[in-house]
């Protein structure tokens, strides 16, 4: 059992939200267990002994309310101080990727050093202040001045680490421009592509106006609940509108998917009728899978197959129906249209779904699983979608994206981003969390408005477009989705088709891409806190 002390304005904290919080194990991969909260403590609870890491959402002051973790933690007796094992792990990860970019000859006086050296001294700071108090390693008993220092710590590293992440995409960014192509061909490319996603709700020319110019391709959602909401009745009509526009009209190349997605939004409802009878779900899904790809095939270039088989959300499927599942649907694409490229999508890609449902594999093990199991993917793809309360889709700072995307690389297969998106307002929050606050979507640096989400959608595209790794980013939604489907006010075009100030943002990264502009500006950090005073 591990124990983090935790503190308020006025001292020991009396309540605290523990609605996204979980546990990391060794290799990021998520843990089983219970977190919970006493006065003054978050305890988790876990099966087993070994090292395990506590993620939840901190409110790190100018950095933004943001979901992050600590470093591996042995068991104890006494507590640990939260906000001093967060900066530490952020510090730990700083120095990490430094050397991991290829950034050690960065000056003292450069803003990343700067910021690293401002961080360890503060850490060291609330150290000593636990000492002369009497506390820290040999009692386990901490100050709220302490705590102070350390959560200073913290918001200098994340704002150093952010730095960091943003000068290694721009410099290979630089290195990856693509030259000059039509839209086509650049996103057929083997470098970068930036698309949207088209919902079915809305058709209409305003919409369409904001796509030419600022995406290379569009991709159809093509979702399971929208095309068969009623059993054995189909309708294709809103999504053959929004394909025979892009390819006759615009002359944009079409991706789709997910065909299947097992999450509450993607799977239509009459479908968990039949949840517990894994032969019936498989056979449905072989059925929409053939009838969908036979009927696009000759229109979409990419697939992508499956989404959310891991999360065990809603099926109850073991570990080995996932894989078959996954293998029958990929196999089925491929028979069907060979020269298609295949994608298995990874939802919640950072594994927060682990700790509450003993059911859900690990995003990490889950990919290599595919693999090890003969599963012939041409790439992966991941669902990069924060500051909603949803699972999942808390607030990420930007170098938590950047950490994520290497995490992935090592299984040399390329990534597509398939959904990158924020909301352009603060979404309510919903549910009841640990000592009865709600759970609270979270937000980066600040309050997500128009400008915020597009701030943090250029910088995060840009992150993932520098990775060698990375084939392609996709935005989660064109417009504000009025069906449900989608993240509330995640669009990046109003419903009437006014474009928000992500369209302006997302047409100057393409012209970093293609080399027509350079990406210091664009990439320059934002919203930069003042250095922190260290005592």
């Amino acid at each position: 059992m591990l124990k983090f002390a935790v503190f308020d304005d006025d001292g020991p904290a009396k309540n605290w939200s523990l609605g996204h919080a979980y546990l990391v194990g060794k290799d990021d991969l998520g843990v089983g267990g219970d977190v919970s909260f006493e006065p003054g403590l978050i305890v988790c609870r876990k099966p087993g002994g070994e090292s395990v890491a506590l993620g939840l959402q901190f409110d790190t002051g100018p950095t933004g309310v943001l979901t992050l973790q600590t470093c591996l933690l042995p068991e104890r007796d006494r507590p640990y101080l939260l906000d001093l094992e967060l900066a530490r792990h952020r510090i730990m990860l700083l120095l990490n990727k430094i050397e991991e970019y290829g950034l050690s000859d960065l000056g003292g006086d450069h803003p990343v050093m700067a910021g690293l050296d401002r961080a360890r001294e503060l850490f060291t700071g609330a150290l000593v202040e636990g000492a002369e108090n009497g506390g820290g390693v040999s009692t386990g008993q901490y100050s709220a001045g302490q705590a102070a220092l350390a959560r200073q710590a913290l918001a200098e590293a994340i704002d150093a680490s952010e730095r960091l992440a943003l000068l290694s995409a721009e410099r290979q960014l630089s290195a990856r421009k693509r030259p000059e192509k039509s839209e086509s061909e650049a996103a057929g490319a083997a470098g970068t592509a930036l698309g949207v996603t088209v919902h079915n709700d809305l058709f209409s020319e305003a919409l369409q106006r904001s796509i030419p110019g600022v995406f290379d391709f569009v991709n159809s959602a093509m979702r399971w609940s929208e095309i068969e909401k009623d059993e054995g009745k189909f309708s294709f009509v809103a999504t053959d509108r929004w394909i025979e526009w892009a390819v006759r009209t615009a002359r944009l190349p079409v991706t789709a998917g997910p065909l299947v997605e097992l999450t509450p939004r993607g799977a239509p409802a009459w479908l968990h009728v039949w949840e517990h009878d894994y032969d019936a779900l498989k056979q449905f899904a072989y059925e929409h899978v053939k009838r969908v790809v036979t009927r696009y095939r000759r229109a979409v270039a990419r697939w992508t197959v499956v989404s959310g088989i891991n999360l065990g959300d809603g099926f109850s499927l073991g570990l080995e129906q996932m894989l078959d599942l996954t293998r029958l649907c990929v196999l089925l694409v491929r028979k069907l249209q060979p020269a298609a490229k295949v994608v298995v999508e990874i939802a919640q890609p950072w594994g927060e779904h682990t700790t509450p449902n003993p059911r859900s594999v690990p995003p990490l093990l889950f990919a290599q699983l595919v693999l090890d199991a003969g599963i012939a993917v041409d790439a992966f793809g991941l669902r990069i979608q924060c500051g909603e309360a949803a699972p999942g889709r808390t607030a990420r700072d930007l170098m938590a994206f950047s950490s994520l995307l290497d995490a992935f690389e090592q299984f040399q297969k390329p990534l597509h981003v398939t959904a990158l998106g924020a909301p352009s307002e603060m979404l309510r929050t919903s549910g009841a969390g640990e000592g009865g606050a709600g759970s609270f979507p979270g937000f980066w640096r600040k309050p997500w408005s128009p400008e915020v989400q597009a701030e943090w959608m250029v910088r995060a595209a840009a992150i993932a477009l520098s990775k060698p790794s990375v084939r392609s980013v996709c935005t989660q939604c064109l417009w504000d989705s009025s069906d449900g489907t989608e993240m509330p006010a995640g669009g990046i075009v109003s419903t009437d088709g006014v474009p928000k100030p992500a369209v302006a943002k997302l047409k100057e990264l393409q012209g970093v891409i293609r080399g027509r502009k350079p990406a210091q500006a664009l990439l320059a950090p934002v919203f930069c806190q003042e250095p922190a005073a260290v005592r």
